[in-house]
Formats: C-alpha cells, structure tokens, sequence
C-alpha cells in the first residue's frame, strides 16, 4: 500500500513538473515573439522600415526555430494562424504598405496572445 501511494505520487510530481515546464516553454517563446513583434512596429511607427525589416525577419527566424516545440505544445491551427500572419506582414513590409503592416502586425499579436491564454495552467483549459 505504501509502495503504490509513493509511485503514485511520484508519477503525479512527473506530471506536473512536464507540465509546468511545457508551460515556461511556451510563454518563454510567446514572449520573446510578442518582444520582437513589437520592435518591428515601434520601428516602422519611426519611419525606419529597414529596422522593421530586420526585427520581422528575426521573429520569422525564431518562430521557424521553434516550431518543432510548439507543435507539441499548442493546437496547430493556432500556431498556423501566428506563421500566416507573418508571412503576411513580410509582404505588406515588402510592398511598404504600412496601414496593413500595422493591420497584420496586430494580428500576430492577437495570435500570440490567444496561444498564451490558451494553453495557460488553469483549470478552466483542462475540460
């Protein structure tokens, strides 16, 4: 009987550690992404677009890195949402349409924020 109550929470500590750290993982990557999106905006707000360039091809860079993770992580048709978003954003950016740049840039930033609250630790998320 002790034995049993051990291993059982012994896999229950397992468990939540796995699911905490599958938790730090993601706001860490949803953070870092909402950081450089917003360094591409407040560039392109200053007329520097060749800064919002490279701050948009550095969150196109590290949302590639970590698609593998969050694949594991987080609903696919979110994670889909957040990859077309930028892409689009890359060609308004390209086109220098700055009205649908900031438009599409607001989008990723709702998909960032949608996968956060999503997946957060809560009671709620686990029905």
């Amino acid at each position: 009987m002790k034995r049993t109550l051990i291993l059982t929470l012994a896999v229950l500590a397992a468990a939540l550690a796995i699911c905490v750290a599958s938790l730090f993982a993601l706001n860490g990557t949803v953070d870092e992404a909402e950081r450089l999106q917003s360094l591409a905006v407040l560039a392109s707000q200053e007329g520097d677009f060749s800064g919002a360039k490279t701050h948009l091809l550095a969150l196109a860079e590290f949302w590639a890195s970590r698609a593998n993770l969050m694949e594991m992580l987080a609903s696919h048709d979110a994670l889909h949402d957040v990859d077309a978003a930028i892409a689009e954003a890359q060609i308004c950016l390209e086109c220098e349409d700055h009205d649908d740049f900031l438009r599409t840039m607001s989008t990723v930033r709702a998909g960032l924020e949608h996968l956060k609250d999503e997946e957060a630790l809560r009671l709620a998320n686990l029905y």
